[in-house]
């Protein structure tokens, strides 16, 4: 399904298949190279090798086999397609004695690296792993719940990796494993010699494709952000750096900012993106006099001098006539970026009041301002500006959904939870652009989750948009969600759990439970509302999880009620299922079975050490064990 909050020509929802990728690059790997056939056959096969399953005592073994068989070949190695992906990935985990001789080769070569399509990737590997060698000693300890919390995340969001096609990341591995302090320091130097050469090359290197990333990337790595890509939704993480490092990446900044014709700069895609990572950088150093000076730098000189080229006319209807900053796609994405970082003051009184006032509608209504828009909803924490923003939107929701830029109504749900306005309004204009502020409960819901009006054909089965189920969650955290609580209440328990074994809908869920303001016993009325629908939800890897919910969620005889249903209906294909046997190990559903009165003292016991040990130490929920 297409998200229309993401960018085109980004996660465009085909997963990578390593082993297409791999053969791929085999067939095209030798053309042009200067390695020779027995050893691309070798890099070949090394590469095969490279699987995720492999032990890290593997992968040491291997780095150290295969950096001695390339000893004095690295330079070759690395500008060979294939030959760059092996070292790609071997290069994290060398020893001190391998890895010290690549930096000193790499720092005497830099400009062959840099320049070559394939040996730049190589370069940033070791960048990468120089950086998290150097700085692994200035990085706070997480406690072990907070350790359990990231491990889980990195499962969910696809490892440690510096990008989805590296097999091997090590990001972790870098951090953890002991090195010598003058290996350390050995690395920390190899970081900054890297930065003045590319600082003082910048003029040279910043037409270059190849040696831009790398600039990029040290760019970012001397705040230490050590991920390319911004992750929405989240701040920036960032590693602990030295301060030297800090002064460094202000010197870049300065020079960038001293460019002659500045203006033009922004106006590419591979000089706009490298500014777009400088402002990235410094928001996470927290200089606030260099963040605003950069700013306002790029405010006047890009920003305005792109509006002063083009009067806006709003009598236009020949064509959508938008403001001139917005007809470049390059300084569109700088404006984006200038939005997640400016200060409240700078984003209200400079860039609302000049670039977007009085054209927010045309702007949410149009491909060309539509993230824009959405950004600037999504970091406003003002609620001044909120409301000017909403009253410029409020007549438009129907023609968003009819254009389906439905993102926009997600950011604006959100915006009016967070800050704590027009939540009452936003619901009503909804509704009314849904055509269902008078409908039966289910026709409700399901034209929220659809975001298609109430009076069209009704679809089978439901189709939930992520917006629209996004949308629904958010209402249901606002301060009087009734009408969509009474509305989930008063849909036929069949019906409710089909939305919750749905990918999307099963978070609906995890929204009715959590909200502050879904009162006790509606949460009591939920649990008990799915009966007989509980063997049904937990056969399936999506309702498994609504299942384990409702049961924190309950009193203890709607637990044993939940319990004694799947006891009785669905124990024997439970533990067909690797979800199910979760459940069954969970609940204690085979103990029930066996012995009720058991099931009871065990489930007892198991909520006060609970509660006991989350008023010690703040942990989480031990699993349930059986005693048989």
């Amino acid at each position: 399904m297409h998200d229309s909050t993401e960018r085109p020509n980004t996660h465009r929802g085909k997963k990578w298949n390593r082993s297409k990728f791999v053969q791929k690059m085999k067939r095209h790997g030798q053309r042009g190279s200067q390695l020779q056939l027995d050893e691309f056959k070798y890099l070949s096969a090394i590469l095969d090798n490279i699987t995720g399953d492999k032990e890290t005592e593997d992968r040491q073994l291997m780095a150290s086999n295969v950096m001695g068989q390339l000893k004095g070949k690295e330079i070759r190695t690395a500008m060979n397609l294939v030959g760059s992906r092996v070292l790609e990935n071997l290069i994290v985990y060398t020893d001190e004695e391998t890895f010290a001789p690549l930096m000193d080769l790499f720092a005497e070569n830099f400009r062959v690296f840099c320049g070559d399509k394939f040996a730049s990737h190589v370069l940033q590997r070791v960048l990468s792993t120089a950086l998290l060698r150097a700085v692994a000693p200035l990085q706070k300890k997480h406690p072990a719940n907070e350790q359990e919390e990231i491990s889980k995340k990195k499962q969910k969001f696809g490892g440690e990796g510096w990008n989805e096609k590296c097999i091997w990341p090590g990001v972790e591995y870098c951090l953890q494993e002991e090195y010598s302090e003058e290996h350390r320091e050995r690395c920390c130097k190899f970081v900054e010699r890297m930065a003045r050469f590319l600082m003082n090359n910048l003029e040279e290197f910043v037409a270059n494709g190849s040696a831009c990333h790398a600039i990029r990337q040290i760019i970012l790595h001397l705040a230490g952000i050590t991920e390319k890509k911004p992750i929405e939704g989240n701040e920036t993480k960032h590693l602990t750096v030295p301060e030297a490092w800090q002064k460094l990446l202000h010197e870049f900044s300065e020079r960038l900012l001293s460019w002659p014709q500045f203006s033009d700069f922004a106006s590419t895609e591979a000089s706009s993106v490298l500014l777009q990572d400088l402002l990235r950088a410094v928001a996470v150093t927290n200089d606030a006099v260099q963040l605003k000076q950069l700013l306002t730098k790029i405010y006047k000189e890009v920003f305005l001098a792109s509006a002063k080229e083009k009067k806006f006319d709003p009598e236009s209807e020949t064509q959508p006539n938008l403001p001139s900053v917005f007809t470049n796609p390059t300084i569109v994405r700088l404006l984006e970026m200038c939005i997640a970082v400016a200060p409240v003051e700078f984003l209200k009184n400079k860039l609302y009041v000049k670039l977007f006032r009085g054209h927010v509608q045309q702007l949410a209504l149009s491909k060309a301002g539509l993230f824009a828009v959405q950004k600037l909803i999504d970091h406003t924490t003002d609620k001044d500006l909120m409301d000017l923003i909403f009253s410029e939107l409020e007549d438009s929701l129907e023609q968003l959904l009819s254009v389906g830029h439905t993102g926009v109504l997600l950011v604006l749900a959100r915006a009016c939870g967070r800050l704590n306005c027009q939540q009452g309004k936003f619901v009503k204009l909804l509704l009314d652009a849904l055509h269902c502020g008078e409908s039966a409960t289910e026709k409700l819901i399901m034209a929220v989750l659809g975001l298609h009006p109430a009076d069209g054909p009704v679809r089978d089965p439901p189709n939930i948009l992520m917006h629209g189920s996004l949308i629904l969650q958010a209402i249901l955290f606002y301060t009087k969600p009734i009408k969509f609580v009474t509305a989930l209440l008063g849909m036929p328990n069949d019906r409710l759990a089909e939305i919750f074994m749905d990918q999307r809908g099963s978070f609906i869920a995890n929204a009715f439970v959590e909200s502050k303001f879904v009162g006790e016993k509606s949460r009591e009325k939920m649990v008990r509302h799915l009966e007989g629908q509980y063997s049904r939800l937990a056969l399936h890897i999506n309702g498994s999880r609504v299942v384990e919910i409702m049961f924190e969620a309950g009193n203890p005889a709607q637990r044993e009620s939940i319990v004694r249903e799947l006891a009785e209906e669905c124990l024997p294909q439970l533990n067909n299922r690797v979800w199910g046997a979760k459940i069954n190990k969970r609940l204690l559903v085979e103990t029930y079975k066996q012995n009720p009165a058991q099931w009871r003292v065990l489930i007892k016991r198991d909520v006060k050490v609970t509660q006991l040990f989350t008023k010690l130490v703040g942990g989480k929920k031990r699993k349930l064990e059986s005693s048989n």
